[in-house]
């Protein structure tokens, strides 16, 4: 019994660990989402003020006015180019973190098992000797049965 309680401290400590994984997990899916939600925010900007500079420049732009807003579309693409990279990079932890707090989750699965495994067994033990116990028992009252006939 105390294998099974041992296990049970150790099953309690994995579980603590991977629902610490799980929230590691999840933030990470949460700061990915919150930059990809930037990202998406920048290019739909950067295509709205392209689309301000088209109907400007349908009307006529001065050139040193074309080439500001041609600076702008390009440090507007250097700030997607490194969101996207940004996203790259959280992909991977995110991949990561779940890899592993899969991993804690089978461990602690495995350990979850391991102590049904032993509580069945301890039971089919005690069932055991419950049932010598009665056989014993049956014994005994059948023999004194037969010597108070003989008597």
């Amino acid at each position: 019994m105390a294998e099974l309680t041992q296990l049970e401290m150790l099953l309690e400590l994995e579980q603590q660990r991977t629902d610490k994984l799980a929230q590691h997990f999840g933030q990470a899916k949460q700061q990915l989402l919150s930059e990809q939600q930037r990202l998406d925010g920048l290019v739909q900007y950067r295509l709205d003020y392209l689309n301000q500079l088209h109907a400007r420049g349908s009307g006529g732009i001065q050139s040193i006015q074309f080439g500001q807003y041609h600076a702008f579309v390009g440090k507007l693409d250097e700030g997607v180019e490194q969101l996207h990279q940004v996203i790259q990079q959280l992909n991977q932890v995110v991949e990561q973190r779940k890899q592993q707090w899969l991993a804690q989750r089978r461990k602690a699965e495995s350990i979850e098992i391991l102590i049904e495994n032993k509580r069945r067994a301890a039971e089919r033990t005690r069932a055991r000797k419950e049932q010598k116990n009665l056989d014993d028992f049956s014994t005994q009252r059948f023999i004194r049965g037969k010597r108070s006939r003989l008597v």
